[in-house]
């Protein structure tokens, strides 16, 4: 299942992104961090409710944010929960006016399957400045591309269709 996380994800979040993090996949985030913008985050769950995937909408204007923290647990790969946390980011930022997100990743495929488009790093500034904040803490900024998409303002959340039940047959009288 997939939804908005709650402030009862924040340890299992934490756990999640602390596995990429040592691997120096992802910026670290600590607890407290991850508390504080529970309402940024979507989780993909099982169905104990424990935490398999999660990723985070970073907002740097109204109308600019960052997909972050997409991070799947390693015996759920290849099940396409990250692509499901990452469309209910976009759904977050649709709701909330933002017109563009974008994205940094170690490979291509990934954000290309979801229709983002390869552009540059500088073209956030704001990001930028963060990299440059983090890396005056001592955080190593590992260089990764950079992909960006444009939401578009018509989608609107999928509507229910009720079934309609097919006329039954007319019986033929045999005879």
């Amino acid at each position: 299942m997939v939804r908005r996380a709650a402030p009862g994800d924040v340890d299992q979040i934490t756990d999640l992104v602390a596995q990429y993090s040592a691997q120096g996949l992802m910026l670290p985030r600590t607890a407290q961090q991850i508390a504080a913008c529970i309402d940024n985050y979507v989780v993909a769950t099982d169905a104990g409710g424990h935490v398999l995937g999660c990723a985070a909408l970073e907002e740097y204007s109204p109308s600019l944010a960052e997909v972050s923290s997409v991070a799947v647990a390693a015996s759920e790969h290849g099940r396409g929960l990250g692509t499901q946390v990452v469309l209910g980011v976009e759904r977050l930022a649709r709701a909330r006016d933002i017109d563009e997100i974008f994205a940094l990743s170690l490979t291509d495929n990934f954000f290309l399957s979801l229709s983002y488009k390869p552009t540059t790093i500088s073209r956030y500034p704001e990001k930028l400045q963060r990299y440059e904040v983090l890396a005056r803490a001592g955080v190593e900024i590992v260089p990764k591309r950079c992909f960006q998409k444009v939401l578009d303002k018509s989608w609107r959340t999928p509507q229910l269709v009720e079934q309609v039940a097919a006329p039954a047959a007319k019986k033929r009288k045999v005879g």
